[in-house]
């Protein structure tokens, strides 16, 4: 293989001098640095208002325990009081004879009559039903079926209307109905 020579000479000149920095890298450079200053002076003043922050926490926590120490010596009973009085009403509710109720509303059931929602008051013992048949006749017999129960105290029709349910025209009925525990 034949060598091959350089015909021109390599320039190479470590100790020419660099050009200077431009304006425009000059310029930004003083913006960068502005920039710099500007968040150091927004992290201090975050740093103060941590502080000033954690301080004031520290004192109103420190006055919510002091002014619960000198509440709870004076409402700690009725505080107790009262939720055992919500514990109580709660149990009384789930005492009730719910299942015997159901199984007789169940029981009772006309496939002529839909019943659409059942709200219930334990401790007044009443009942508020809303349902829809085809006829007022079929209202009727319901209402009557209801009256008859060995659960139920009173039924009442409450309100009627004729609605539009697609092509068929049905009736929508409320009732107001008391019951009891005389299983």
């Amino acid at each position: 293989m034949p060598i091959r020579t350089m015909r021109h000479a390599l320039d190479m000149d470590f100790v020419r001098r660099r050009r200077l920095a431009s304006p425009l890298g000059l310029l930004l450079f003083a913006v960068g640095m502005m920039a710099t200053g500007a968040v150091a002076v927004d992290y201090l003043d975050a740093g103060e208002e941590l502080q000033r922050v954690k301080a004031q926490q520290a004192r109103l926590l420190r006055q919510v325990q002091h002014d619960d120490a000198s509440r709870g010596r004076e409402s700690a009973p009725t505080v107790v009081r009262d939720d055992v009085q919500a514990a109580e009403r709660v149990v009384s509710q789930l005492n009730l004879p719910w299942n015997a109720l159901l199984r007789e509303l169940e029981n009772l059931a006309d496939p002529a009559v839909a019943l659409l929602s059942i709200e219930g008051q334990g401790q007044a013992r009443t009942l508020r039903m809303t349902g829809e048949a085809k006829t007022m006749a079929d209202v009727a017999a319901y209402v009557s079926r209801l009256r008859g129960s060995s659960q139920i105290d009173a039924a009442t029709l409450s309100g009627h209307e004729k609605r539009q349910a697609g092509a068929v025209e049905v009736i929508r009925f409320s009732l107001d109905v008391d019951w009891g525990d005389r299983s």
